[in-house]
Order: C-alpha cells, then structure tokens, then sequence
C-alpha cells in the first residue's frame, strides 16, 4: 500500500482480532473513543474460562436456563457454557469474524446481525437473553434504547428475563473520563454516552454508540420502555442487573 493512502475504513477489526486469537492464541486490539482516547484491549477475555470469570459472569448463568440469546457474543465462551451444560445457546454477533470464531469453537447456533434483525424473523421465543460483558451498554444512546427493548421483548417469552452487565461511568476519579462525562453534558448526552471503534493493525471498524448508564438511569430507561430493572451485583464499577416487562 502506498504510504499516501489511508487504512481502510468501516470493516470487521473487531472479528479479525478474534480471529486472530483463535489462530495464534495472542493478540490486542486498540478501543478508539471520539475523544481521542485509546484503549488498549487483550482478545484473551473473550476466551476466558469460566474459573477465571468475575463473580457476576456466573451468577448470570446461575440465573438463566432453556432457550437463551446471547446478544454480543464474541468469541462465544458464554454461550459455550450453557450449550454445554444441556441449553439452547444461540450466540448472536454484529462481527462477521466473531460468529466465525463461534463456529469455530464448536457454537451450533449463531446469528449474524442485530437484535432487531432477529426480531423482525420472529424466532422461537428465548427463555433468557444474556448481554455480558457490558453488553447492556448495547441499548446504544437514550434515543435508540427503547427500539432495542422493544426488540428485546419480541425474541423473549413473556416470563422471560434479560441478564447483563453495564458499567456505572460515575465511578471514576479520571480526569479524562471526566472532561468526556462534561463534554457529553454540554451536549446534551448524558455523562456515560460513548461512541467508539475498534483498530487491529491496518484495520478501522466503524464508529458504534455504547451507553454506560448508572443503575437509576437504567431504571429510567427501562421504565419509559415498560421494563422493571432488579440489581443483582451492584454497581464496583461494573454490575449486574436483571430486566424483565413489567406486568
């Protein structure tokens, strides 16, 4: 490639970083915020075996059973678990590379795209639906939280329940953090609002919004979409909640 020429845009960083991992066993990603801000993440989280999860991982687990969705899978290792303790584990991923990844890794039921994707095919109702590793922040900004909600509730049974995971974005003493919570506020975002891509090598994925929501926020998010929100593991920064329609 000639030096004069940008990297290329918009593609699957994401998925060829997990790739990446599966084939070589080593690999890091950079998190870029719209801040400018770099993050340094190891793709061997995605892999992680569930001795080596964080309590909350597991009592999410604990917690779900039968048909179960997991929504921003990765590299599947949730949904490895309940497929291989007797569930119906379907991992979903926006990343190409990540279903791939699943395949791999021995996942018999992946989908490739969105929730509200998935809900327009009107699947079989799931039991669960799992959205771990800070997934909750998928609900994406205030405005686009209700759609997938209401996405949420067209895959789930009606007795069902959403378990996930979110990071309270208060819970910092980073002057950068800080100046981007300030930055948001002035715009009229809430403080946890971010909006991010992923770098791997020459590869820039495309920018995607990423909510992180104290636990009153979540409430409130819920509420207005006719969801009730029960704190499972409070917030250390990150915690766990249950969401289910109200009734």
């Amino acid at each position: 490639m000639d030096d004069s020429q940008e990297p290329a845009a918009a593609v699957d960083a994401f998925g060829a970083a997990l790739l990446a991992y599966q084939e070589e066993g080593s690999c890091s990603y950079v998190v870029e915020r719209s801040d400018g801000f770099l993050g340094v993440e190891d793709a061997e989280m995605y892999f992680a075996e569930p001795e080596t999860w964080p309590e909350r991982d597991r009592v999410a687990l604990d917690l779900v059973s039968g048909r179960v969705l997991d929504v921003g899978a990765g590299a599947g290792r949730h949904a490895l678990v309940l497929q291989n303790r007797g569930d119906e584990a379907v991992a979903l991923d926006v990343s190409p590379g990540a279903v791939e990844v699943c395949r791999r890794r021995g996942v018999r039921a992946t989908y490739l795209g969105t929730v509200p994707a998935l809900a327009e095919e009107a699947p079989q109702p799931f039991d669960a639906v799992i959205m771990m590793g800070n997934n909750l922040a998928l609900l994406g900004t205030p405005e686009t939280a209700a759609s997938m909600l209401d996405a949420l509730r067209t895959v789930l049974h009606p007795d069902g329940v959403v378990v996930g995971s979110c990071l309270d974005p208060y819970l910092t003493d980073d002057p950068v953090h800080l100046a981007y919570h300030e930055s948001n506020r002035r715009r009229g975002r809430l403080a946890g609002q971010m909006r991010l891509r992923v770098r791997y090598r020459h590869l820039i994925g495309a920018w995607f919004d990423y909510l992180f929501v104290s636990v009153d926020e979540l409430r409130k998010i819920a509420r207005e979409a006719g969801w009730e929100v029960e704190v499972l593991v409070p917030p250390n920064p990150e915690y766990l909640a249950a969401l289910r329609p109200a009734s």
